[in-house]
């Protein structure tokens, strides 16, 4: 790719540069002459995550995505809906990162929110059967795009692979002390940088690999009106509003009497 074209001749000379404070003409040429391919020399113990295919990612045009959304549920107990979702989200393969069961002081009304993360893969079933729960008030989803960044890392990864398989290669062959020394805190840095760069590639990995919703869950009473389905429950609806605002009306009056005497 690209960025291979970019970074491979980066390393390349500062791999040179190291050794040639050091080393006599005929070692400064073992870099150049080394036909090594990238990870040579790294065994899977290294760390790197196989997560993500760039390159396959790259000529197929295959996408990522990070999947976000939100749940409002209207249901008649909160604590043993929070228990069914606890159930469902489980048995999908996903898990619940948080959840608060929490009744409010005033109105005593219970509430229970969870944060669940649930396989991409079996996002629309799981959701679906989520929603047979209660009263849907509000769902929504919503998608971004990191293909980007998955090429991205994965080709970092994959150059500082190859460079700590050069320098492990020329360290090997070193033969002063400050060879050794200059050549190890290369590698050091080195594998900082990858370290890093693989804990990113760990952390997006999961993110496109589970979908982060959030659930809201309120009793009937604490549910957004709703708009009136027919004729007829709009009749009900306005019946109940002229009431409440006649209440309203009785009670204002009542306030303001004493001043308007």
């Amino acid at each position: 790719m690209a960025m291979k074209h970019i970074f491979a001749p980066v390393a390349l000379a500062l791999g040179a540069t190291l050794v040639l404070s050091g080393c006599q003409t005929s070692e400064s040429g073992m870099y150049d002459d080394m036909s090594v391919s990238p990870g040579m020399g790294m065994g899977s113990d290294m760390g790197v995550t196989e997560q993500f295919a760039p390159d396959v990612a790259a000529t197929t045009g295959e996408r990522f995505d990070i999947i976000t959304g939100d749940l409002y549920l209207t249901v008649d107990n909160t604590t043993e809906t929070a228990d069914q979702i606890t159930v469902i989200v489980t048995d999908a393969g996903g898990r619940v990162d948080s959840r608060t069961d929490y009744l409010d002081a005033a109105t005593q009304s219970p509430s229970s929110y969870l944060w669940v993360r649930i396989p991409a893969a079996t996002l629309d079933d799981t959701m679906a059967t989520i929603q047979t729960l209660g009263q849907v008030e509000r769902v929504s989803t919503g998608r971004m795009d990191v293909t980007l960044q998955v090429i991205d890392l994965g080709e970092r990864i994959d150059v500082l692979n190859a460079s700590l398989a050069r320098l492990e290669a020329l360290l090997e062959q070193a033969t002063t002390t400050a060879e050794l020394i200059e050549l190890e805190s290369a590698i050091t840095q080195r594998q900082a940088e990858r370290d890093s760069l693989v804990s990113q590639q760990n952390y997006l990995s999961d993110q496109v690999q589970f979908a982060s919703i959030s659930i809201e869950l309120r009793t009937e009473g604490e549910a957004p009106q709703r708009d009136p389905d027919s004729f007829g429950d709009a009749i009900v609806a306005g019946w109940f509003a002229l009431v409440a605002f006649a209440g309203s009306s009785v009670i204002f009056f009542g306030m303001a009497l004493p001043w308007l005497a």
